[in-house]
């Protein structure tokens, strides 16, 4: 009982190197896995807890902001929407550094939990945000959030950050490409209706996927380290192959060969399985999307 409740205080990704350490002896694998299985899918699936467990889903608080508490007790309150990208960059960094966090979920069509959260979290109305719980510090935006927990929780976990400065720097540069370029290309590709235009966002779309292609060290973007970089591209490659392939019958070309070999590589790491989106999840949103001819720029823009 100890060691589950161990379990149901730790990130997946901890769970994961847990497991690893311990692989040789069987009797506590069969523990492990059976533990760390029913705190896991718990925790980051959704089902149902006994009342009073550890790690079970709080209620609704009176601002009307669901409340999943992970752990017992966290110490970075997450302000998240279930299905924002750029939320889910800080929700893989958190996972990666093995920071105790509870995730609350703001639901901006009540109208009493906008203002509330307009108001003492984050005055853009937007996703994602963080509170440090140690000294009451809130930060929003997600690159800047996660730089932040990679210096606040140096202790914990892999270091994200390169600690040279042009590591640093090379790290904000693919940020960059990814926020001006290859995000904007895809959802406008994605969004054409439009058969006159469908080779040149096609193109456009392409030449974004090329710079990866090109521009990648290896094995990881800047290099043998993981990073923000790897941390910010995730979701967007997530829904990228999904919604492509699902709306407009389209493939990555396979000439494209390292970055494919990245894309397999860092879909494989816990903090990014136990963050990964339902494909019917992405299939409502994106039909969603193409329904109401959405624009790219997020909910404050639609």
């Amino acid at each position: 009982p100890k060691f589950a409740s161990f379990l149901a205080h730790r990130s997946f990704s901890e769970v994961c190197r847990a497991m690893a350490l311990h692989r040789n002896r069987r009797r506590l694998l069969g523990v492990v896995s059976v533990a760390a299985l029913a705190a896991c899918v718990a925790a980051g699936f959704g089902v149902a807890w006994p009342r009073g467990w550890v790690g079970a889903p709080g209620r609704p608080s009176s601002a009307g902001l669901g409340h999943i508490a992970r752990r017992a007790a966290g110490e970075v309150e997450f302000y998240t929407m279930d299905m924002c990208p750029y939320a889910q960059r800080t929700w893989i960094a958190l996972e990666e550094k093995g920071i105790s966090y509870s995730r609350k979920l703001v639901d901006f069509r009540d109208e009493t939990a906008k203002a509330w959260y307009k108001e003492n979290i984050n005055p853009l109305g937007k996703v994602p945000s963080i509170k440090d719980t140690s000294d009451g510090t809130v930060i929003y935006e997600s690159e800047i959030i996660n730089e932040y927990l990679d210096q606040k929780f140096a202790g914990s976990g892999p270091d994200l950050m390169p600690r040279d400065a042009a590591g640093c720097a090379a790290v904000r540069i693919w940020n960059n490409h990814l926020n001006s370029k290859l995000a904007p290309a895809h959802f406008t590709f994605l969004m054409n209706k439009d058969p006159a235009k469908e080779a040149e966002q096609q193109k456009a779309l392409e030449e974004a996927l090329e710079y990866f292609e090109k521009n990648l060290v290896g094995p990881y973007l800047v290099g043998d380290q993981f990073t923000l970089a790897d941390v910010s591209a995730l979701p967007f490659f997530e829904r990228l192959t999904y919604s492509l392939l699902r709306f407009k019958n389209y493939e990555m070309p396979v000439s494209l060969q390292r970055l494919r070999e990245w894309l397999a590589l860092v879909n494989s790491r816990p903090s990014f399985i136990v963050t990964k989106r339902p494909d019917d999840k992405l299939e409502e949103v994106y039909q969603k999307f193409l329904d109401m001819n959405y624009k790219f720029g997020g909910l404050n823009k639609n």
